[in-house]
């Protein structure tokens, strides 16, 4: 009895024990879960959270200057990098290089002048009040001129975002002073022969003062104003404009100065010459210089409206991802039968490039040194903003197609599809046509081949008096039989 009451009393601890062991063990696990929950239900509250506060960023208005993507500048950085002169605040890191300091100089100048009326005119209390209304209008523009900027870009991102008061004041001081420079620059071109203060203004040629040993200067400065990311808002221009020269003594001058001034200034830069005149552009339209180029290129129609095409043709054109991207080369082209036409009449512009009758018609183009980082620059500016058409893009690879070889080159020069603007174009025809003479080349076969040396020469002539003799032998030997003496 006293065995069977003290196995009893030990199964009750052990039973006890292993209760407390087993809550024990339950309530570690528990705590081990919740504590592999906790970080769980963090995560998901942290996503939570960040889905519902994620909203669109919309900017005061769309971005209209970038910065050129990385992967369209792999191919020539240095096609979007001004110069001598640095333009917005996406070039503010390049204002301080000695090339260009010159033109930093002289941007001060222009501001002096469009103020003033002269850079000999004294400086007086009025031309300090205007001064500083600009500097205040630019400063109330500091939002839109922000937005006007992709804040995206790596150079601007954190000078354009940051609002404190010493990068608004630097931001409204370049912004006067590279407003002032291109106002300056299109009203000596759009502002000619117009009165009062305009006139004095324009009338101090003191550009050519500015560049002395650097005559090549001013024509680096035009294609510097073409650069996508050497940009200002052109409503800064328009801003400036009717603070300095909206006054009694310059009535009849309008806003669309500017523009006919950016049209003369630029006319020499077009791939081919304006014959005639371009589209009109309405100042409120423009976004910026480039943008200003661009829309005075009179752009093809699109396919169904283009010439010769009815409705029901255009129905039947295939859809934007179907139709081909790709061409044979030129010579491919001329194997297969199809010839090559510069297209001179009807053609709106060197884009208009029509295939009819079997004839692929090229309007002519001319290309010079800064060809090149112009079309990527325009090709930049369709990559990057949204509802601008993309015809230089397609216009370049199409002759990039076509341009494959030398030869292909060579075949298209020959059709007179890209003429030259050169005083010696009369003389290099001259050579080319005496080339391809066959006097000429026998002659110089002639004269390499046995006229190198005199030991050849001599046995050339002794050959040749040789061979003279003979054939008078031959003939007097001849004539002797038939009339003999």
């Amino acid at each position: 009895m006293v065995v069977l009451d003290a196995w009893v009393g030990r199964g009750e601890r052990y039973f006890r024990v292993s209760r407390a062991n087993n809550i024990s063990n339950a309530e570690e696990k528990k705590n081990q879960q919740q504590q592999e929950q906790q970080p769980k239900d963090f995560f998901i509250k942290l996503m939570e959270e960040k889905v519902r506060t994620a909203v669109p960023e919309r900017p005061l208005h769309a971005p209209t200057i970038c910065e050129v993507p990385e992967d369209l500048a792999e191919g020539n950085k240095g096609a979007y990098i001004p110069k001598v002169v640095c333009i917005g605040p996406l070039s503010d890191g390049m204002r301080g290089t000695p090339r260009m300091l010159r033109m930093e100089r002289y941007k001060w100048c222009c501001v002096r002048k469009l103020i003033a009326g002269s850079s000999a005119a004294p400086w007086s209390k009025e031309h300090a009040l205007l001064l500083g209304k600009c500097l205040r209008k630019m400063m109330f523009l500091a939002p839109r001129i922000r937005a006007s900027y992709s804040s995206g870009s790596s150079v601007s991102a954190t000078q354009l975002q940051e609002h404190t008061s010493d990068d608004e004041q630097q931001l409204a001081r370049n912004m006067v002073l590279d407003g002032c420079f291109i106002l300056h620059r299109l009203l000596r071109y759009g502002a000619r022969e117009s009165p009062g203060r305009v006139a004095n203004i324009i009338g101090e040629d003191d550009d050519w003062t500015q560049v002395l040993g650097r005559c090549w200067v001013w024509g680096t400065v035009k294609r510097d104003l073409l650069l996508l990311s050497n940009q200002v808002p052109f409503f800064v221009v328009r801003k400036l404009f009717k603070l300095l020269l909206n006054k009694s003594d310059d009535e009849g001058l309008r806003e669309d100065v500017l523009v006919q001034g950016a049209l003369r200034l630029f006319s020499s830069l077009h791939p081919r010459p304006m014959t005639t005149p371009p589209p009109p552009i309405a100042c409120h339209d423009v976004r910026h210089l480039l943008h200003l180029f661009y829309l005075s290129i009179d752009l093809p129609p699109p396919p169904q409206e283009q010439e010769g095409q009815s409705s029901s043709s255009s129905q039947l054109l295939p859809s934007s991802a179907e139709r081909t991207w790709w061409v044979p080369c030129a010579k491919e082209l001329d194997e297969a039968g199809v010839s090559f036409k510069p297209r001179k009449r009807g053609a709106r512009s060197f884009l208009d490039v029509r295939f009819a009758g079997g004839a692929l018609e090229i309007p002519p183009l001319q290309l010079y040194d800064y060809s090149e980082p112009l079309f990527r620059n325009l090709m930049a500016l369709e990559q990057t903003y949204p509802d601008t058409p993309g015809h230089f893009t397609a216009y370049a690879i199409f002759m990039d197609c076509l341009l494959k070889a030398t030869k292909d080159v060579r075949l298209l020069h020959e059709a007179h599809t890209s003429p030259d603007r050169n005083y010696l174009a009369g003389v290099m025809e001259e050579v080319v046509r005496y080339q391809s003479a066959r006097w000429p080349r026998w002659r110089a076969a002639l004269t390499s081949n046995y006229f190198t040396n005199p030991w050849v020469t001599t046995s050339v002539v002794v050959a040749a008096l040789l061979l003279a003799l003979t054939v008078l032998q031959t003939f007097y030997s001849v004539y002797s039989y038939y009339k003999p003496l």
